[in-house]
């Protein structure tokens, strides 16, 4: 039984020297007081006006990113580690895993935990009525649900619950790694509830997909919590942050407002606020809820600039279905960035001072906290200094606890019943980035033989650091399943264009490959590159051959949709053409998709006697066992044939929860990271005798 501690035992253990410091982390937080002289501009008036700047906010900003500019030259792995050790909240987790062991932690969980806990954000109604729908805008990997779980059967356990998310698609392989949670450990056993939009790419910012989402979500019932926890890529552009992501975060209001009924909740991630975009939409926001709270958890960076606005009590005193077609003209569009939602005159001055207050309280703590673990790096010897921030550590933790009352929850509580617990998977492909700011930024100015230099430095770095299982045996070889049965399951979507992802391969790896391919001179020499006798390579193996297929390479100029169809036509010709027993070798099949893993996974399966993954690159379709069972492969072909446009595609034929467990799941990733490994080899030596 988990105890809460009491009162004594947290004075004694809480030492005076650090009460305040405990108060401080426990409570950044600002609240907007509501005007009732503010006014939103007349209708005609929005997004009309050029972008504007407030001098105090740029100010601030400059300071900001004066200070971030002092970690320029350092490496990111090298900061991040100095900076977990300085995190005060960094053993909030272990503690949480051993003494409540939630569904799915993750600092996310804990964040979400915290604003659930500091505000009232389940609304009257919901508890009036017994019942709640929430809607979660950018959520992967999934741990705001999960968490969300964990606060209602604790504390709201007579509400009956439903939920739908959506974020990008990781099962999508158009979408790029950068802005992308590849995790899908959650997602994948609760798929039903997750919709990707009209496209299946799962972007937010496609005004289509977005409809899509407040129509799914209104149909469980009265939404009356939305969360947004969506972010973009700005490694390369860490001082315009807030430009960066402002799109997204219209995006996600825009999409909540039209989801969330009167007296919801809305929860969602932003950074600085400095830029008009920002300002405009706290003011609509301001007008539209009748709280709105800036909150920076405990268990968020301290030394970043996330914040979540927490808008309790929606009003919905507009129709916002007036305003649609002037929100929809810039939604998901450049125009947002050029034009600004209200002109800077509509502004009243008493907002903009409460704009700056807040502002200048986060920018204020942002800078202490860069320049305390400034401090701390050139003290590293200081055993006093980390002593302090290890009873820091430990008294945070224990006080997360206690706050938030959090106990674990029965195993028939959790959403999984304890899956999670029992996979004990960890996340194989986290988004991460090597070397500093300006490390990243000096490799477009290098020469090509330094590019291949660095490049050459960063494969052997990841083959040295990942501990990957590669195929190091000629053939591993795959049985087929007597009597399994296939039921196909079409998934739709937006024709792939080119490939940026993938669930079957490790993303160092194949970044690194797309990063060498990206350089139009070194894609030149690789595409000239001559064919290397995949064939004979198979041939002494000593296996009785029937036919090779040697599919074409893909041609970067090309649509990646229109190359992989071809392919699968040309690959059902010939396989139409095997009697049983036969053997066939496909040279330059593509097992990075979706659609030809589902193909292969049908092939090996039901089809082929064995199927062999070959370390040189090539797949073997060792004796056909019936012909017949060639028969849903038509099935598949005359599918694309009757959906294919320029906007919609067959992108799967079977369910994802089929082709991405198990030992084929293993095996073609495993065959993936080894054929890739070699070719970035291959294509980094072709390009160093070529210069």
């Amino acid at each position: 039984m988990f105890h809460k501690p009491d009162s004594y035992f947290r004075q004694k253990y809480y030492k005076e020297d650090f009460e305040d410091e405990l108060n401080d982390l426990f409570n950044k937080k600002f609240q907007f007081r509501f005007n009732s002289e503010w006014k939103l501009p007349e209708r005609d008036l929005w997004f009309t006006a050029a972008p504007w700047k407030v001098k105090s906010l740029e100010s601030l900003k400059s300071r900001l990113n004066f200070n971030k500019s002092q970690l320029n030259d350092f490496s990111i792995e090298e900061w991040s580690s100095h900076t977990r050790r300085r995190n005060p909240a960094g053993e909030v987790g272990w503690k949480l895993r051993c003494i409540v062991n939630p569904e799915f932690l993750t600092q996310a969980w804990t964040k979400f935990y915290e604003c659930a806990c500091t505000y009232n954000v389940v609304p009257l109604e919901a508890i009036a009525e017994k019942q709640i729908v929430s809607l979660h805008l950018c959520e992967a990997p999934g741990a705001f649900i999960t968490s969300l779980n964990h606060f209602l059967k604790l504390r709201h356990h007579e509400l009956q619950w439903k939920w739908v998310a959506n974020t990008l698609n990781p099962y999508y392989e158009g979408n790029s790694p950068s802005n992308m949670i590849s995790d899908d450990r959650f997602m994948f056993h609760t798929l039903d509830h997750w919709d990707f939009g009209e496209d299946n790419t799962g972007n937010l910012m496609e005004w289509n997909n977005s409809q899509a989402i407040v129509k799914k979500a209104k149909a469980l019932g009265k939404v009356l919590l939305v969360t947004a926890d969506g972010s973009i890529d700005c490694l390369q552009k860490p001082d315009a942050q807030e430009e960066v992501t402002s799109p997204l975060h219209y995006c996600e209001i825009i999409t909540a407002l039209q989801s969330l009924s009167p007296g919801g909740t809305l929860i969602f991630k932003l950074f600085t606020i400095f830029e008009h975009s920002t300002v405009n939409l706290l003011y609509l926001l301001n007008h539209l809820f009748l709280e709105v709270n800036i909150y920076k958890p405990v268990t968020s960076r301290q030394g970043n600039s996330e914040v979540y606005a927490v808008c309790l009590k929606f009003k919905s005193n507009i129709n916002l279905e007036e305003y649609l077609p002037i929100l929809k003209s810039t939604y998901g569009t450049d125009l947002y960035s050029k034009v600004s939602m209200f002109p800077l005159e509509s502004i009243p001055e008493t907002f903009l001072k409460q704009i700056e207050e807040c502002e200048y309280y986060f920018t204020t703590v942002q800078c202490q906290v860069i320049n305390n673990n400034l401090q701390a790096y050139l003290m590293q010897k200081n055993i006093a200094l980390h002593r302090d921030m290890k009873k820091i550590r430990s008294i945070v933790a224990t006080e997360f606890i206690w706050k938030y009352n959090l106990k674990p929850l029965p195993i028939e509580q959790e959403i999984l019943k304890g899956a999670l617990h029992e996979e004990n998977k960890i996340n194989t492909n986290p988004r991460y980035h090597r070397g500093s700011y300006t490390e990243r930024q000096l490799y477009s100015k290098l020469s090509l033989k330094e590019k291949t230099k660095n490049l050459s430095a960063f494969l052997q770095a990841e083959l040295l650091s990942n501990p990957m299982i590669l195929i190091n045996e000629p053939l591993k070889w795959m049985n087929n399943e007597a009597n399994k049965a296939i039921e196909l399951k079409f998934t739709y979507g937006r024709p792939l264009q080119k490939i940026n992802s993938s669930k079957f391969i490790l993303v160092p790896i194949f970044k690194l490959y797309l990063q060498i391919l990206a350089e139009e001179e070194f894609k030149e020499i690789v595409l000239q590159r001559m064919n290397r006798g995949q064939v004979n390579a198979i041939s002494q193996l000593g296996r009785e051959i029937s036919k090779v297929l040697l599919l074409p390479e893909f041609q970067y100029r090309d649509n990646y949709n229109t190359y992989e169809k071809n392919c699968f036509r040309s690959m059902l010709s010939t396989l139409k053409d095997l009697v049983v027993g036969e053997t066939l070798i496909l040279q330059n099949y593509n097992t990075l998709t979706h659609f030809n893993i589902s193909v292969l996974y049908i092939l090996s399966k039901v089809c082929f006697e064995k199927t062999g993954l070959a370390s040189c690159g090539s797949i073997v379709l060792s004796k056909l066992l019936d012909p017949a069972s060639l028969e849903i492969l038509d099935a598949i072909k005359d599918e694309c044939d009757k959906v294919s446009s320029e906007t919609k595609d067959v992108l799967n034929s079977l369910p994802v929860q089929v082709t991405n467990d198990g030992d084929f799941f293993n095996n073609i990733v495993f065959y993936n990271n080894t054929f890739y490994r070699n070719q970035c080899t291959e294509y980094l030596m072709l390009i160093e005798q070529s210069l």
